[in-house]
């Protein structure tokens, strides 16, 4: 991580992936491959301890390691190199069993998975707080109306909790597909040379079964050393999941705007150098910015799946060295907003303020329909079409001019006043209601307090 990148990001973010932990995962594949070989009787059990012993004592030094590792361009190879110095000092008999029946991808690819599981539970957790916090929102708010915007312009009345359970219900979407995925894709690698396991013969799913028991990862019966589907499916979710995450900072962010100024965040003290007055939304810019990047990570590493015959020449070592990116930036747009939405400051006065500067525009459709059993619905439309701009020109409200067009228009029983359906037709209240229902029908298929 660098200065300029930790500041967009969460105190804790990316340390599932700091070089130490790497070299701890690629020492701990070796290890558990040693013991689980032991455990199916295919190397001496005092061998398997050696190794052990090994993994936990020899000296593996991060810049010797990546200089080796340069040399070789096998980074596994150049963790096992120190390992067999220590056997070779300490426990030389334990030497031959070593990396035995392994390859460098099989230790990355474990270690990888290793240290995704880690990543995804991270993500995981905030992803339920964010969603907690959401559910929240849209309770408290169900009924709130304030402007849909369609083409970045007015268009009906929604509710502010209607647009955070459509956001909730993203997340939830994403937090199973996640943990769906994650059976299938977080798996022991152990294909040997070529993948299929030529050394370990038919041993070697029972030692796959037994390292990933170890491990806390899945088996999943084959090589996956160039077939990186399902790992890539989990992936393309997380990138997915970013989508979803950039959409809500997008709308956080505009409804943030001073000249709109409909949600803000909590209060945190001056965050201009220059303009003492003005308050930021920092974690919504956190968030677009962790965003950013997530749609070019999600293509690179989809390019990476394009790799020759049975070990990439290539295409791995750069998917290995971006994957890690990928999570970073997901995790901390998810903090972001989870911290965002915890602390929300909602105006729905100000919701409210938008819709009436409109002059009652915004309820042209209903208007329509309220007229059109008085007048007929074409001539209703017509009306509204007409005197929909002098509405704002004259700063007169829509419905009042077209209560005044109705009462004089000669096909228009006396008994009937227009007035009344307009008004019920321009009452927010009422129309925020389909927006309630469909956000309390979302709410009721998530987990969350009940409605009060």
């Amino acid at each position: 991580m660098s200065l300029m990148k930790d500041f967009l990001g969460p105190a804790d973010g990316g340390t599932w992936f700091s070089d130490a932990r790497c070299i701890d995962a690629l020492l701990r594949f070796e290890a558990v491959l040693a013991q689980a070989q032991a455990e199916c009787g295919l190397i001496p059990a005092e061998a398997a301890q050696a190794i052990a012993r090994a993994c936990d004592q020899a000296p593996v030094q991060r810049d010797a390691l990546v200089e080796q590792a340069r040399a070789t361009g096998a980074l596994a190879m150049a963790v096992v190199r120190p390992l067999q110095q220590w056997l070779q000092a300490h426990a030389p008999e334990a030497l031959p069993w070593l990396h035995w029946g392994a390859t460098t991808q099989d230790a990355v690819d474990t270690a990888q998975a290793l240290l995704t599981t880690q990543a995804l539970a991270a993500l995981l957790a905030e992803l339920h707080a964010l969603q907690a916090a959401l559910i929240d929102l849209a309770h408290a708010h169900a009924a709130t109306p304030m402007l849909a915007r369609s083409l970045m312009q007015p268009a009906q009345i929604t509710s502010f909790g209607f647009k955070c359970a459509q956001s909730a219900t993203a997340i939830g979407r994403s937090i199973a597909q996640l943990q769906a995925l994650a059976r299938s894709s977080l798996c022991v690698q152990l294909g040997g040379a070529v993948g299929n396991g030529a050394v370990l013969g038919t041993h070697r799913h029972a030692v796959e079964q037994a390292m990933a028991g170890h491990l806390g990862l899945s088996a999943c019966g084959r090589s996956w050393h160039t077939q990186r589907d399902d790992w890539m499916r989990l992936a393309m979710e997380a990138a997915v999941c970013g989508g979803s995450l950039a959409k809500l900072a997008r709308d956080w962010s505009l409804m943030s705007q001073y000249e709109v100024g409909e949600i803000s965040e909590a209060p945190r003290g001056s965050t201009s150098s220059a303009m003492p007055h003005k308050r930021n939304p920092v974690h919504c810019m956190q968030a677009v910015a962790q965003a950013q990047a997530v749609p070019h990570l999600a293509s690179l590493l989809l390019g990476c799946m394009a790799q020759a015959h049975e070990r990439a020449l290539g295409e791995w070592q750069a998917e290995a060295a971006h994957w890690p990116d990928l999570w970073r930036h997901v995790h901390g747009a998810a903090s972001a907003l989870r911290q965002a939405a915890q602390s929300l400051r909602v105006h729905p006065a100000a919701m409210l303020g938008h819709v009436a500067s409109l002059r009652g525009l915004v309820f042209s459709e209903a208007c329509v329909h309220a007229l059109a059993p008085l007048v007929g619905k074409t001539e209703a439309q017509a009306a509204v079409e007409r005197l929909a701009p002098l509405a704002l020109e004259q700063g007169r409200e829509l419905p009042d001019l077209l209560a005044d067009w109705a009462e004089a228009h000669p096909g228009l029983a006396q008994a009937l006043a227009p007035r009344p359906a307009l008004a019920q037709a321009c009452d927010p209240s009422r129309a925020v209601q389909a927006s309630r229902r469909e956000c309390l029908a979302l709410l009721a298929d998530m987990p969350g307090r009940e409605e009060p």
